[in-house]
């Protein structure tokens, strides 16, 4: 069973009225959402079906999470930002048998699965304390191609990890956590629900801030700041977001209640850490990923190490084989919904990276971006916009191979656009036989819904050249 369902229990019968979540007028009190648990209880504890949730961040969310977490039905949370034909994709593979959703979502999900409810309601202050059982779920993960792949975690894996998380930024009932990334991720989930029932915290659901982030950057970071929240889970470019903010008016900065910003989905750049390290805000970059229930390392809260992803968690094992990032831990998958294949305790990510000699991990790139050069050389991308990025002072650098298989790289705010001043500092830090024969400006902001962002916050860097228009790149001369 979930230990923070346990720990629900002791709230409930402790300190009822303390309050968990908030999401505008609503304040959610342990005692009313131990209470609406029982109505998915109720409806669904004699059974062991597949249940899918298709949903906004919101009190409701957590709710069905929670109540269907208890009963012995196998539980699939359903990303909004899926395409329709990945969400057919995933009805199919996990083979639903129902799906729960909100009114905004209602219309969207009943075109593709007949089989569509609206969030249970259960307003009578009743609560039994649910059987002792090992519950499953199944995290869809899209990566950058391919059809959606069905993680199977299950209450083992995941309380290791929220124990590890809570112990590791010593989260505590004073904290505030603010939910923008999507909940249909397992870090989200572990994150806003579980970790604030472990620990009495609480959890600021906004869902129309979290379904349209970057248009409203400065509705959420003024909840961020009236809700006092102290952690947040961020993407690379929400931290930008928040950093320009801090830059422009410092003043906001004075009784911040920060203590933690933790940034993944894709790497970092360092220049944008050191922004922060300026500000004194608590960004700690970390790793990690579905297979392995979310997190693998993260850095130390008193001794980070820029450009690193920190050291592995306690009971994390972690390898370099072959260059390749190998774990070992109590936190990987049972395996992939409809696969046969044993892990036998060892998971190879196919991402690269080393680990020096204080313990820090670093991620260098994926094993599958290796593009080969004409000149018979392999290099790998993510060192050259390392290098840049490092060097430079560039927010973020993207390197690729365009549709005329040439080296190109997109760069991201760097002086005014200045083609030759970068052309010749590009040339300074990277070797020769590796350098962008296109460069690429980008101003705007990569969104999932111009296609250049996955689930994870990674740039697809397949569609990125087809979203570029020809007559702004310039060719490096000869």
């Amino acid at each position: 069973m979930l230990n923070s369902l346990i720990s629900l229990n002791k709230i409930y019968q402790q300190n009822p009225e303390q309050i968990l979540f908030v999401e505008g007028d609503i304040k959610l009190t342990a005692k009313k959402f131990a209470s609406n648990m029982m109505a998915y209880i109720k409806q669904h504890h004699n059974e062991k079906k597949i249940i899918g949730i298709f949903g906004n961040n919101s009190i409701d969310w957590a709710i069905a999470e929670c109540g269907l977490s208890a009963t012995n039905n196998i539980f699939v949370p359903l990303p909004r930002f899926f395409s329709d034909e990945q969400l057919k994709a995933v009805i199919i593979n996990s083979k639903l048998d129902l799906i729960y959703t909100d009114k905004t979502n209602f219309d969207r999900i009943k075109k593709l699965f007949y089989k569509t409810l609206l969030f249970l309601k259960n307003n009578k202050d009743t609560f039994v304390m649910p059987l002792n059982n090992i519950h499953k779920r199944v995290i869809y993960t899209s990566g950058t191609t391919g059809s959606p792949k069905g993680v199977i975690q299950t209450d083992i894996q995941i309380n290791f990890v929220v124990k590890l998380l809570i112990n590791h930024f010593k989260v505590n009932k004073d904290d505030v956590y603010f939910s923008l990334l999507p909940i249909s991720t397992l870090l989200e989930q572990i994150a806003s629900i579980h970790s604030v029932l472990e620990t009495s915290s609480k959890t600021i659901f906004d869902p129309k801030i979290s379904n349209q982030i970057f248009n409203l950057k400065n509705s959420f970071i003024k909840k961020v700041i009236t809700q006092k929240t102290s952690i947040l889970c961020l993407t690379p470019a929400l931290l930008e977001t928040l950093i320009n903010f801090y830059e422009m008016f410092p003043f906001y900065l004075i009784g911040i209640r920060l203590k933690a910003i933790t940034v993944g989905g894709s790497k970092c750049s360092l220049n944008l850490l050191e922004r922060a390290k300026k500000l004194n805000l608590p960004v700690f970059e970390g790793y990690g990923l579905s297979e392995a229930c979310s997190v693998v390392a993260v850095n130390d809260l008193d001794k980070p190490k820029l450009g690193s992803v920190g050291k592995p968690l306690p009971g994390v094992g972690v390898k370099i084989i072959k260059n390749e990032i190998v774990i070992q831990s109590k936190s990987l998958m049972e395996g992939y919904l409809g696969s046969k294949k044993e892990l036998n305790n060892k998971f190879y990510t196919g991402d690269l990276g080393f680990i020096d000699k204080q313990g820090y991990l670093t991620v260098t790139g994926r094993k599958d971006e290796i593009i080969a050069l004409k000149n018979g050389r392999s290099i790998n991308p993510s060192w050259i916009e390392q290098l840049i990025t490092k060097s430079l002072k560039i927010d973020e650098a993207y390197v690729f191979c365009n549709n005329e298989g040439k080296l190109a790289i997109a760069v991201k705010n760097y002086s005014n656009n200045n083609f030759k001043n970068l052309k010749k500092n590009i040339d300074l830090v990277v070797p020769e036989y590796a350098r962008p024969e296109r460069i690429y400006f980008i101003n705007s902001i990569f969104l999932k819904k111009n296609k250049l962002l996955n689930s994870n916050g990674k740039v697809i860097k397949q569609k990125l050249y087809q979203t570029l228009n020809s007559n702004i790149y310039i060719e490096r001369q000869k």
